[in-house]
């Protein structure tokens, strides 16, 4: 039996919290500038896994095992340099806005991309082993797990997608006086 898989393996930390508003629809958006460990931060992958952390809530620990009970695809990207903007998405979000001004502040010269992402639930959710290249504040991690996201249920049909996204290019769109 073959499974479909995401390609290699790709896997994008997030915290807990905001996976859990992924995977029930009350979020859409992604807020990123990357990890200490990340140089850039780019999208790697159009689809990736969710690997749950909670690494700056804990004091740093590291669990010996991570359960991966979503994916998501890339439908939007925006970057953002404009804080005004930004604060704008805090009502779309579980961020509050100190963790969000601190991750527009964090590497100043670097935009803040804003990334609307389709979340689904797996069929089959996934214990991970916990490996030394998982760990440390990086966004992107390639994981040795085969995991397979055949009957994976959306958390936000097409139509509620679509209008998500046109009330974020809404609230994007520059101020003119």
């Amino acid at each position: 039996m073959t499974m479909n898989k995401i390609p290699n393996h790709t896997s994008l930390k997030e915290w807990t919290s905001v996976i859990d508003a992924l995977g029930s629809g009350d979020q859409i958006v992604l807020i990123r500038k990357g990890g200490l460990a990340d140089q850039t931060f780019g999208v790697e992958a159009a689809r990736f896994y969710l690997f749950p952390t909670n690494y700056h809530d804990a004091g740093g620990a590291e669990p010996s095992h991570v359960r991966i009970t979503h994916w998501a695809e890339v439908l939007k990207t925006w970057q953002i340099r404009d804080s005004e903007l930004l604060q704008r998405l805090e009502p779309l979000t579980v961020l509050d806005r100190d963790t969000i001004n601190t991750r527009y502040r964090f590497r100043p010269d670097q935009a803040i991309n804003v990334i609307a992402v389709r979340a689904y639930r797996l069929a089959r959710p996934a214990e991970v082993v916990m490996k030394p290249e998982y760990a440390g504040c990086r966004s992107w991690v390639s994981i040795d797990e085969e995991i397979d996201i055949d009957g994976s249920l959306p958390a936000l049909g097409e139509e509620a997608m679509r209008a998500r996204i046109a009330a974020i290019d809404a609230l994007l769109l520059p101020v003119h006086a």
